[in-house]
């Protein structure tokens, strides 16, 4: 009776199958850390333009005048806003009896994403004392 000895271990094969199985694991595992990173950058990019468009929205009608018209600007060396203020009637009552006057205020804020340009738009009516007739004060 002769008895064949074999050695305990992995065939070079197996090692190489479980290398390349290592390997497109470890691809496809980077490759969602690095989406993610991505999205986390894309959140806090329009968070922080959601930011400036809130301040520059809470700003127009008690810092600037709500002046019909658009306005535009850089915010720093990435994000630039417009802002656009237009009269607004649609269901208000007449603004020669009630004294005020009702505002349409919205404001973009725009940067370069990274394929695509990327915005936030802000928009709210404002009310504001109706102009008094020239001459009368």
């Amino acid at each position: 009776m002769s008895r064949r000895w074999r050695q305990g271990g992995f065939s070079l094969l197996e090692v190489l199958v479980a290398f390349a199985i290592l390997g497109v694991s470890l691809g496809v595992l980077l490759q969602v850390f690095a989406t993610g990173l991505r999205n986390a950058g894309t959140a806090d990019d329009y968070t922080l333009a959601t930011l400036y468009a809130e301040s520059i929205l809470a700003a127009m009608g008690r810092e600037t005048p709500l002046d019909e018209g658009s306005r535009s600007g850089p915010i720093n060396d990435r994000f630039s806003w417009r802002g656009t203020v237009s009269a607004y009637a649609e269901g208000m009552p007449d603004p020669e009896k009630t004294g005020v006057r009702a505002w349409r205020v919205s404001v973009e804020v725009f940067w370069p994403g990274g394929t695509q340009p990327r915005s936030v738009t802000l928009e709210t009516l404002r009310l504001a004392p109706r102009e008094p007739p020239s001459g009368r004060r």
